[in-house]
Parts: structure tokens; sequence; C-alpha cells
């Protein structure tokens, strides 16, 4: 038996949310990046663009909320964006596929000062099941 070859092709489509120290309060949910059903996160990061001075060890989680269940804060990257340093923390693809429009977004946990200053920005990348754009061959 042979595989059957299709000519279907997408776009991997990216989609970004900047963000302040001002839209995240410390353990709360903040949406950031809509994605649709059928929808396939492969990729993407957060980045820390303003140090958050906090002066302690803050931290970010990358998750999606679906619908009005709760938000699996942790769905692409758990606990381990420290934001009191410049940088970026990748998304980690895990296969899943949305059934229903869902949110990908943070969760900052800080412990210390109320920050005065910071800033981010988290890039999703994602492919849509079933979708074609165009063909090859």
């Amino acid at each position: 038996m042979t595989i059957t070859k299709k000519s279907d092709r997408q776009e991997v489509i990216a989609a970004t949310a900047d963000f302040t120290f001002s839209d995240v309060t410390s353990g709360a949910y903040a949406a950031a990046v809509d994605v649709p059903a059928g929808a396939i996160v492969v990729g993407g990061h957060l980045a820390i663009t303003t140090i958050f001075n906090s002066a302690t060890d803050d931290k970010f989680s990358i998750g999606d909320k679906v619908g009005a269940a709760a938000a699996a804060n942790t769905t692409y990257a758990a606990q381990s964006a420290d934001i009191t340093a410049p940088g970026a923390v990748a998304i980690v693809p895990t296969g899943k596929k949305y059934t229903a429009a869902a949110t990908v977004g943070v969760v900052w946990t800080g412990t210390g000062a109320v920050p005065t200053a910071g800033a981010g920005r988290l890039t999703v990348l994602y492919i849509v099941d079933g979708r074609a754009a165009f063909s090859q061959g």
C-alpha cells in the first residue's frame, strides 16, 4: 500500500499580541491570540521586550482557554519564562487540534513589588487542519 499524496498546501499563520505590565495581573489568565476551530499550534514564542522591574522571581506561562472552560495555563510553556531578564521562551507544540475556537494567552505570576515597567510580545504560529491556500503539483 502506498501513501496517497495530496497537493493541498497552506502557509503557517503568525499572530502576535503586544502587552505591558499594566495588561497582566498576577495569577490571572490574560487572553492574547484567538485561534479558530481546527487550529494546530506549531510554534511561536513569548519575548520580553522591556524588562519587568518587579525585582524578584516573576514568571510567565503560556496556555490556552477554550470557550468558558478554565484556562489550561501551561499548555505550551510552564512557569519558566523569567521576566526579570530580556529574552524569549519558545512555545512547545503539543499537536493539540482545537475542536472549537480558542484563545492562547499568558499568566504572569509575580512575587514582589508591582511592576511599573515591562513589556512583551506573544507570537503564536499555527496551521488550520483541512485548509488549502494553494496546490503543489
